[in-house]
Parts: C-alpha cells; structure tokens; sequence
C-alpha cells in the first residue's frame, strides 16, 4: 500500500498523531482501500449500514470525528475499522448474520475499535521510532485487516520485531473492544446475547473448511474468547428484540444481488415463496430484487 500521500505525523506519535490528523490518515486510507476492493455503491444499502453505524456511534463514547460506512461486495465474514471513523463490512457477514443483533454486534465491535483510537495507541507505543517505520506500520496494520495475508506478508517484509508488537497488540485490543462493543450494542437497544451466539457459530463452523474465517484471521476467536463474551452478556438484561424491517429487506438484497448467484436466487426464492408461511413481503421482495 502506498503511504507517501499520508499527512507528516511527526515523531512524537501520539501527541502528533490528533484527531485531525488522524482523519486526514483516514481518509487517505479509505481512498486506497475504496481503490483496491470491490466496493458497493447501493443507496439502499448504503442508507441501511449508515443508519445502524451512527446509531451505535450515537451512544458511544470518546466520539471525536464523524463516522462513515462502507460495503464491500465480498462473500466471506468480515469487517474492519480504519483510522478517522471509516468502517468496512463484507456483504457476507450480513449475509449470514440470523438476526440484526448479531450483525450490530460486528459493526459496534468496529466502532469500539475507532473510538478507543486502537491503532493511535500502538503508534504512542512506538514513538521512539521513525515517522518512516510508523508510517509503514499504519500501512501494515490497515493492509492486515483488509487482506490478512498480504498484511503479515507486509509486517514480515519490515523490521521484524516492530511488526510482531505490532500483531499482538492488534490482538490485545479484541478483548477491549470485545468489551466496549456490548455495552454500545445494549445502549443501542440490540441484543448483547448475539455476540457470544455470533462468535459461537463461527468458532463450530471455522472447524469444518480447509482454511480460516477471513474474520477468525483478524479477529482471532478462542473459546475462552467465546465464554468471556458469553459471561458478559449475561450481566445484561435479557431481552428479545425483533429484527427491523429495514434489516430483513436489506439482507433480502444482499442475498438477492450480491450472494447468490441470478439462477441459484431464481430457484431458492421461488422456493421459499410455496413454503408454508412462505408467502411473505419479504420473499416477494427477494425475488423482485433478483
């Protein structure tokens, strides 16, 4: 990834590195990352993803830029935040998310990340380096979250030991905004049980393929993980929150435009539709999309 268009952060990183010029990153940042991936324009979607982001956002905390939310056509479970309050999710992970709760839960996981200036903490941990090598390492870091491979592959072709801090602090991180996403998810009015049920469907089915969950790489998942999550969910209250209209419409375009493919949707919407109970807005609306 090209970094010579980053603002000049400096050498003291995290005095330097304000908000402002942490958006200014940002911003350059999402330009690339628009530039590399498969990036849904949809309105629809659009509006959807960016109402749900800025009502998590509306009650967190530490909030000091504006939020923006993007798709990224792509089947696999994944999502990322970058520097500046810029948030990609994988059409995937709603894809496959059962109820809007659990799709929250991967978007406020993100927000928790920006708010907590993640990546603006690692580069204060390496202030006694160069501007050059933390400049490489923001690259790395964001690279690792869009592309897991290529992002290690980056953090290896660098200076060896800076890049390893650099891996475990990002893990060290999950468990924080682990913690921080199911307060926003509750404040929000979602579901903070979908985290753990979330975390536990992708733990069972990262057993059965060959390779590892896109999001299990940048967001590694122990079972001690899972239970933490589970835990903590239980010191909220229980409560059932049905999926919002705007959710099941959305998911149905997804599914409809960017999931299946035109023949394969023909048929399983079709399908759903002779099902008992099957004669639904929803089903009528899947198969209009396709």
């Amino acid at each position: 990834m090209a970094l010579n268009t980053l603002p000049d952060i400096g050498g003291n990183a995290f005095s330097t590195l304000t908000p402002e010029k942490e958006k200014q990153i940002g911003d350059v940042l999402i330009r690339q990352t628009r530039a590399r991936l498969p990036m849904v324009y949809d309105p629809l979607l659009d509006e959807y993803l960016n109402a749900l982001g800025n009502r998590l956002v509306a009650r967190s905390n530490d909030v000091k830029f504006p939020f923006k939310f993007y798709w990224v056509n792509n089947q696999e479970i994944n999502a990322f935040a970058s520097l500046g309050g810029n948030i990609v999710s994988h059409t995937g992970t709603l894809a496959v998310s059962e109820s809007e709760s659990e799709f929250a839960s991967v978007i406020a996981h993100e927000v928790a990340h920006v708010t907590q200036r993640h990546i603006a903490r690692f580069v204060e941990a390496q202030n006694q380096r160069s501007p050059l090598t933390i400049a490489s390492l923001l690259g790395s870091i964001i690279l690792a979250t869009i592309n897991p491979e290529a992002g290690m592959a980056a953090m290896a072709a660098s200076q060896g030991a800076a890049q390893q801090s650099a891996i475990n602090f990002t893990r060290s991180n999950e468990q924080e905004a682990d913690r921080i996403g199911m307060t926003i998810l509750a404040e929000a009015g979602f579901d903070p049980n979908a985290v753990p049920i979330f975390f536990s469907r992708l733990s069972q089915q990262s057993r059965f393929v060959n390779q590892q969950l896109a999001f299990l790489q940048t967001h590694p998942l122990s079972q001690a993980r899972v239970s933490d999550t589970r835990l903590r969910a239980q010191q909220f209250p229980q409560r059932f929150v049905p999926d919002s209209q705007d959710f099941t419409l959305t998911k149905s375009r997804i599914l409809a435009r960017y999931h299946y493919s035109t023949k394969d949707a023909l048929i399983i919407f079709e399908r759903m539709l002779t099902e008992p109970g099957g004669n639904t807005r929803v089903n009528h609306f899947r198969t209009y999309a396709n």
